[in-house]
């Protein structure tokens, strides 16, 4: 952002204070109404608080114990962890004027790409992330190195930034990736550093941020920062440090007139903004609040996602070219043609899961476990796996003859977002209220409730999703006095529940709730029937459709010219491949096509989408 669009509202970078006796003062400056800021800070201060309807487990309470998710989260794991300190670090010890070893990172990271230093507070917070779950020694102990590495650089510099392409023009984006790196270093790696260095670095970065949150509209157009997802993270600083003043900040920033508002009105104004950074930002709107009680933002979030319903692709994902599209206008799938970039694969991921958490979090409805199940499998767990120097996946493509390619820049965004959101898989599975441990998702895992009366253990064993079973086995009881709530998918026709053999009623697009004393050696077994199904991609193209098994999109392998035109007769004429638990095949021209689901896709071309023939 240039300097005169600052001086254009009547106020200069360095003239702005973010404090909390300042807030009606600053408020007013910026053109806010100054006493609902200070109205609405104060009430912060107060312990006004928004309710949950359930909470997340904290990281370590639920672990991974086998099958598809472990393994992206294993190879995820080992290759963040295999990082080169030096390698990372380098960019700012080369802006500080400190030795620097190492080999320079290249790409967007380096001092004159185009956000240098970028991911590296992502690095640190999924790292952290994994090592709370793991407890991983290793990981625990090179977030430490790479905390005292940027403690060295920060107190060091006047310039807290790697370069001045991250200074101009991504200068509160950057500043957001140090923050909650520190934040999670501090809160799940228990580096002490990290609480010290919070205050230094948001108070070096923030002349450089624009003193008004101003929208971000497509994917080129100014204005390019991102100032309106600091909020979130500044709640959690409020939290941690003890200091209004980042609470009057994170209030500040909140884009209310331009998002938030009009969302918590009813009001459809996705189209033609950034898909991602206007996605993320509904997470700082879920801080606001829990934070604040303020039910705007709950209804924000709920409407957002109402929105976003039709704006998706079969995977889960949205988006074509970084933008959401007008509805009913055929644009999604205009797009199979005019654009090889659908979907901003890790980033939105990220966004996605975080989005529906907070909704399974803030309302207790299935509906958002079903969105969040779909967006994991297909999108993240379905991505390219990263290389060795800097290749990673960025964009997912759905078009025709599609493949899985690596950004053409070295070290994009999603390189961040990308172990973020794979450290979060556990916080997906399981949820739970003061009376009741809700099962959101299937995958081989256990978890353990901390609770008044005694831990309860819960271990499940599935082959989900290849196989529609799931067992779960109770292994500590603690007083016995809890219920069972397991998320039965709309899609689950047939669904059935059983608990110790003896079968209960189940209704698909609810959550089945067992409340009983339970003993350990207790099991439930669900089976959810995983029929395929066709998905159209719009309204106006309900030929044009994807094949779904479950939450699972499925993608035909090695297609040939021209067969997306062809009529075919899906999902009907598909037949199991014999000795697969997921492979689909037809005859049509005298070819084999084949469908696979999309996360099992290595570098084969692949068609997402086909002419479905009519009944």
């Amino acid at each position: 952002m240039r300097l005169q669009d600052h001086h254009e509202h009547g106020l200069s970078r360095r003239s702005f204070i973010h404090c909390a006796a300042c807030a009606a003062t600053a408020a007013s400056a910026v053109g806010a109404p100054a006493m609902a800021f200070a109205a609405a800070t104060r009430g912060a201060a107060a312990g006004a608080r928004g309710k949950e309807v359930l909470h997340e487990f904290p990281y370590g309470a639920v672990r991974l114990t086998g099958g598809e998710i472990k393994r992206h989260y294993d190879h995820i794991q080992a290759h963040y962890l295999a990082l080169d300190n030096d390698r990372v670090l380098k960019v700012f010890r080369q802006q500080a004027g400190l030795p620097a070893p190492g080999p320079d990172m290249g790409g967007w990271y380096d001092k004159d790409g185009f956000v240098p230093g970028l991911t590296f507070g992502q690095y640190i917070s999924g790292l952290a992330r994994i090592a709370a779950t793991t407890g991983d020694k290793a990981a625990h102990a090179k977030v430490a190195a790479l905390v005292q590495g940027f403690g060295e650089f920060i107190t060091t510099t006047k310039n807290p930034y790697a370069g001045p392409k991250a200074q101009e023009q991504w200068a509160a984006y950057t500043m957001d990736k140090y923050v909650v790196g520190l934040i999670d270093a501090y809160r799940l790696s228990g580096v002490e550093q990290a609480k010290a260095l919070l205050p230094i670095t948001i108070e070096k970065c923030r002349p450089n941020i624009s003193p008004v949150s101003r929208d971000r509209i497509g994917k080129v157009d100014p204005p390019y920062d991102e100032t309106y997802v600091l909020s979130e993270n500044l709640f959690h600083v409020a939290e941690i440090t003890g200091d209004e003043k980042y609470r009057a900040m994170a209030i500040h920033y909140l884009l209310n007139k331009e998002w938030f508002d009009p969302l918590a009105a009813g009001q459809d104004i996705l189209p033609g903004k950034h898909a991602y950074s206007h996605t993320i930002a509904l997470s700082s709107g879920a801080q606001a609040y829990l934070h604040l009680g303020d039910e705007k933002y709950r209804k924000a979030l709920v409407n957002a996602w109402t929105y976003m319903e039709p704006q998706r692709f079969a995977s889960g994902g949205w988006g074509p070219e970084e933008q959401f599209v007008p509805l009913h206008q055929g644009k999604l799938g205009a797009s199979l043609k005019s654009s090889k970039a659908h979907f901003e694969t890790p980033c939105g991921s990220f966004a996605d899961m975080k989005l529906a958490r907070y909704l399974v979090r803030l309302t207790g409805q299935p509906i958002y476990g079903d969105g969040l199940e779909r967006t994991l499998y297909n999108t993240m767990l379905a991505t390219r796996l990263p290389d060795s120097d800097g290749g990673y996946p960025y964009y997912s493509n759905y078009g025709p003859a599609a493949e899985k390619l690596y950004y053409h820049q070295k070290w994009p965004c999603c390189s961040g977002t990308l172990v973020q959101g794979v450290a979060d898989y556990v916080l997906n599975l399981y949820f739970h209220d003061d009376d009741a441990l809700v099962v959101n998702m299937f995958a081989p895992s256990t978890v353990t409730w901390a609770r008044p009366g005694g831990a309860v253990k819960v271990e499940q064993e599935t082959a989900y999703p290849a196989q529609d079973t799931t067992r779960l086995t109770v292994t500590e009881a603690g007083s016995g006095r809890f219920a069972m709530k397991l998320r039965i998918p709309a899609w689950a026709k047939g669904a059935q529940l059983s608990v110790n053999g003896t079968a209960q009623a189940v209704e698909p697009g609810s959550l089945a709730s067992v409340s009983r004393t339970w003993k350990a050696g207790d099991v439930v077994e669900l089976t959810l029937p995983q029929s395929l199904r066709t998905l159209p991609i719009d309204d106006a193209n309900p030929d044009l459709a994807a094949v779904m098994r479950g939450p699972v999109m499925y993608v035909g392998l090695n297609p040939w010219e021209g067969i997306e035109q062809q009529p075919l007769a899906l999902p009907s004429a598909l037949a199991p491949v014999p000795g697969s638990d997921t492979g689909y095949a037809m005859q049509t021209g005298g070819r084999n096509l084949v469908f696979v689901p999309y996360f099992t896709v290595g570098l084969e071309r692949y068609n997402t989408y086909f002419k479905v023939a009519r009944a």
